[in-house]
């Protein structure tokens, strides 16, 4: 009987660390864990890195860490937490929504359509603890990943854009200057011919 305690105790060691990881759910990269009471969110972007003029979301995690020791996924979080991204001047806020399959989890959809720096901010109530949480983003140009051949981004086409139309001001604004020369020589050639016919006629009158 002693020989078959050992590998009943090495199973029990190896599953137990498999269980609790399904209880947890599977490790996410690049996201932040906030410990609020004793709730934990896990926050990130739903796909990881975050790449300008991709299809993306917000990745939201709420574990409630209980007296006992035990932890549980926290569902119906959407109808008492409002979600607000930001990057730069610009906020916008989403309605959070269950994601599928994955009690606990919530997203919005979203594009990235500028790199850079960005934020999330959580803010409402579980239960009663009250939840008031920035969390930093941060959204990568899409030539940071392309290959073979790197396509301009949208801040680039903006660029090139706004060079075009300078130029195409200052065309219009020389184009102007000329044609108003223009009118001008035309005028005093005019004045000139009149001048020039009026002196001749005056020169074959006089005996």
């Amino acid at each position: 009987m002693r020989r078959l305690r050992i590998p009943v105790v090495a199973a029990l060691l190896i599953a137990i660390p498999v269980i609790a990881g399904i209880l947890v759910g599977p490790p996410v990269a690049a996201h932040e864990h906030r410990m609020v009471g004793e709730y934990e969110l896990t926050v990130g972007w739903r796909v990881e890195p975050a790449i300008v003029g991709s299809l993306n979301g917000l990745d939201l995690g709420v574990l409630d860490h209980l007296p006992n020791g035990t932890v549980v996924w926290v569902e119906g979080v959407e109808n008492n937490l409002t979600a607000t991204l930001a990057t730069g001047p610009a906020t916008k806020p989403y309605s959070l929504s269950p994601q599928d399959d994955r009690p606990g989890w919530y997203t919005f959809d979203v594009i990235p359509t500028v790199a850079g720096a960005y934020s999330i901010k959580l803010v409402g109530t579980l239960n009663t603890t009250a939840v008031n949480e920035t969390v930093p983003l941060s959204v990568a140009q899409a030539s940071d990943y392309q290959w073979p051949v790197t396509e301009p981004s949208g801040t680039d086409l903006q660029g090139s854009i706004t060079a075009l139309n300078a130029q195409l001001a200052t065309l219009q604004t020389l184009l102007t200057v000329l044609v108003a020369v223009a009118v001008l020589a035309v005028l005093i050639g005019a004045f000139s011919l009149a001048v020039g016919i009026r002196t001749s006629r005056g020169i074959g009158r006089s005996p």
